[in-house]
């Protein structure tokens, strides 16, 4: 698209003058590519890092196989040695991001980095292209230059060859799949070293953002243009800072609160948590405004405590009204979620499906003790609730959010986290376009 505005034209503009990157980012940029080599049990290695094909005796290679590493007689790299015929393709492909600034504006650069062995015996190729900018001026205000690119459900290919154009945030629906937006910088590496404008770091940018599960561009842009988002990071609130964008949820509830904490000294290690205790003050009618409730030493068993004190108020009531509350708020939750009933996937050992009914929700709390019934998960909105099993025995409950289709968070009883955490977690992440298929 071409530049239509005086903004777009000054970009388009300044973009054309961009220094190229340093040797030191590049040498950066090829080192996150995997140190390893493909071999053959005929007795042969190849290296993915430099490209030397080497022949070494059998008892040679079942000892490096045995230890783990083999050292490439080239490059000197400790390899590790994956059989040719089991390895992923002989091509690699990154998504790096340095952040930068040029002109008054603050410049994400995202380059495509690939590693290329396609013959043995050849010496590896590295390239890096640039692929997107997203520049940002003092007000938060962003601008987006990219290469022509073509995408289905299935591929993405960028032109690197041609010029720089104007693009817009986009994310795109066809039929069962829907695809991401191709400039939200999020799972993107980025180089530890950045150089801001004095607005952004006035406004309290930290370079550990880079470091967080968060989308870098969302949080420049919020540093920018959103007081509440500098006021957390400059209270120290950055567990809360990268909650609010992972939802997406720029101006959070309960910020008088925030204020008591920041004044107390009290850092938010666990805001989901956090929120959800605030809102079991609420329901208690606790006072919000005192630093003795909304600063507890212990969160976690204070949120707990509360959270068994409400349930067992719920389980008092009438079991006429909480039998009929359940079937309107079944019949509520059915009618907005029925779509993803029928979810199931296992990796062989963990089985994870949406929870289908209400009964499973609070049959879910009451093996996991935690407050996905209490606090009435199932009405919400913009969330999916799942129940991850291994051999029919509850392990972690997960909460995917349905606007950015990620995962909030995933826990286990008491609010933990089990051994198969990450396992739960990749494996979620893994199908999650089943859960955006059934969101069309």
């Amino acid at each position: 698209m071409k530049p239509r505005t005086r903004i777009e034209r000054q970009v388009v503009e300044l973009s054309g003058k961009l220094p190229a990157i340093s040797e030191a980012q590049k040498k950066w940029a090829f080192s996150l590519f995997p140190v390893k080599g493909f071999y053959l049990k005929k007795g042969e290695v190849w290296c993915q890092c430099c490209g030397h094909l080497e022949k070494v005796l059998i008892p040679v290679l079942e000892v490096s196989l045995q230890v783990g590493s083999h050292i490439c007689p080239k490059c000197g790299k400790p390899l590790r040695l994956v059989h040719l015929f089991d390895g992923a393709c002989k091509d690699e492909m990154h998504i790096v991001s340095f952040l930068t600034c040029y002109k008054g504006w603050n410049v994400i650069r995202t380059f495509q980095a690939e590693r290329n062995n396609r013959d043995k015996g050849v010496p590896t190729e590295y390239s890096i292209d640039e692929i997107y900018q997203n520049w940002f001026d003092e007000k938060g205000k962003e601008v987006i230059l990219t290469r022509p690119y073509s995408r289905s459900p299935f591929h993405l290919s960028w032109k690197t060859w041609e010029p720089m154009q104007v693009g817009h945030h986009n994310h795109s629906c066809g039929g069962y799949y829907e695809m991401e937006d191709m400039f939200d910088t999020h799972g993107n590496y980025f180089y530890n070293r950045a150089s801001v404008t004095g607005i952004l770091k006035r406004n309290g940018w930290s370079n550990r953002f880079m470091k967080m599960d968060i989308s870098v561009s969302d949080a420049v842009r919020q540093l920018l243009s959103n007081p509440f988002a500098e006021t957390l990071v400059k209270q120290g609130q950055y567990e809360v800072f990268k909650y609010m964008l992972k939802k997406g949820n720029y101006q959070l509830p309960y910020r008088h609160a925030l204020n008591i904490c920041h004044r107390n000294g009290y850092v938010i290690k666990d805001a989901s948590m956090w929120f959800d205790y605030l809102d079991l003050l609420t329901y208690f009618n606790r006072d919000t405004h005192n630093a003795h409730y909304v600063c507890p030493e212990n969160l976690n068993a204070e949120h707990d405590r509360l959270m068994k004190l409400k349930d067992s108020i719920e389980k008092k009531k009438s079991e006429k009204s909480r039998m009929e509350m359940m079937k309107r708020e079944n019949e509520a939750y059915r009618k907005a979620k029925s779509s993803f009933f029928g979810i199931v996937f296992d990796d062989g050992t963990i089985h994870i499906s949406v929870l289908q009914d209400i009964q499973e929700f609070y049959d879910e709390a009451q093996e996991m003790h935690h407050c996905v019934y209490i606090n009435k998960y199932y009405l919400r909105d913009k969330s999916l609730i799942l129940s991850a099993k291994v051999d029919g025995k509850r392990i972690e409950t997960v909460e995917v959010d349905l606007k950015k289709f990620n995962i909030v968070q995933s826990r286990a009883v008491c609010n933990g986290t089990s051994r198969y955490h990450n396992r739960i977690i990749e494996l979620v992440n893994r199908n999650m376009d089943l859960i955006r298929r059934a969101a069309i």
